[in-house]
């Protein structure tokens, strides 16, 4: 068996043991968080004796976008990440759920040069690392949370859009401030004062059996979890779920409230300010919900098939 705790690393086109899998401490991505990156699900199906890579084609589309925003010229094509991933698994012989970035992110232009910031000015590369990811505590117990006293960004300032690490600094404070003051996690409100999402998380109530979730236009990620949980209550569960402002106390008198991302999947929300969610427990709907994603993401509904894509 592999030993997953030195996951050999996919590093500009070659798979390299973890200590050879090195970055320039004048790079861009060190000095200035100049990088983009996709977190991935991959789920083992015991019954297909397989690994299922969940959502692959948004993940690329999502990481060109980025890029697109970013001004990064693309390094690889879509196809040729794709097989990139692929080869990285199978080098460390994955047989279980996964979680991984994909990073593309500017290298070095020279030491302590205040250039390098046009794509034609700076080397973009690419690395692949992470591994198995079976801890589902927050997924089966739920979270409290907080609102937290920090913002989130604006598109006007650093577009929330785009999935750049140097985003995530804005979640890390407020997560911060979350746990010092006894919380698991915090949730950010944007610039108009209406409810934006967690600190890696998209947010989502259900009131009177609707689903309802902030739009995309409210300063969050466009998240790709979020897309599927949303068109897989709109199929199973029902009635169409409803994307608009979602105001803070909202979520104090919500029936059921869930968080949702890559890394999250789906996790309930039981209280936020100390504040229970209906009865403090995990809703019956956010557990179906989760059902459902499962389900979807180890090749068990084959309605999903098209979503899911084979490593072995």
């Amino acid at each position: 068996m592999p030993n997953y705790d030195h996951a050999k690393v996919w590093l500009n086109g070659q798979v390299v043991p973890p200590e050879e899998a090195k970055i320039s401490v004048f790079s861009q991505a060190v000095l200035r968080g100049s990088s983009v990156y996709e977190g991935i699900r991959a789920y083992w199906s015991e019954e297909r004796n397989n690994l299922f890579l969940w959502k692959m084609d948004p993940h690329i589309r999502r990481l060109f976008d980025s890029m697109r925003v970013m001004r990064m010229t693309p390094p690889y094509t879509a196809e040729e990440f794709k097989d990139a991933v692929v080869e990285w698994i199978r080098a460390n012989e994955f047989r279980e759920d996964l979680h991984f970035r994909l990073n593309v992110y500017f290298d070095d232009s020279g030491p302590l040069d205040m250039k390098g910031y046009a794509a034609d000015e700076v080397d973009t590369c690419v690395f692949i690392s992470g591994g198995p990811n079976s801890n589902r505590k927050r997924q089966e117990g739920g979270v409290n949370l907080c609102v937290s006293s920090w913002r989130r960004i604006s598109d006007d300032s650093v577009p929330p859009r785009v999935k750049a690490s140097a985003n995530y600094q804005n979640g890390r404070l407020a997560g911060v401030e979350a746990r010092i003051n006894g919380y698991d996690d915090a949730l950010l409100l944007n610039q108009n004062g209406t409810v934006a999402e967690g600190t890696g998380t998209c947010i989502m109530i259900i009131r009177e059996g609707k689903l309802i979730t902030p739009p995309v236009t409210d300063s969050i990620l466009e998240s790709i979890t979020r897309d599927s949980v949303i068109e897989m209550f709109g199929r199973h569960i029902g009635p169409e779920p409803v994307e608009r402002p979602v105001d803070r106390t909202e979520i104090y008198v919500a029936d059921e409230a869930m968080i949702c991302g890559s890394a999250a999947e789906v996790a309930p929300v039981l209280s936020l300010d100390r504040i229970e969610v209906a009865d403090g427990k995990p809703g019956k709907l956010t557990r179906r919900l989760q059902e459902i994603f499962y389900a979807a993401a180890r090749g068990v509904d084959e309605t999903y098939e098209k979503d899911i894509m084979p490593v072995y």
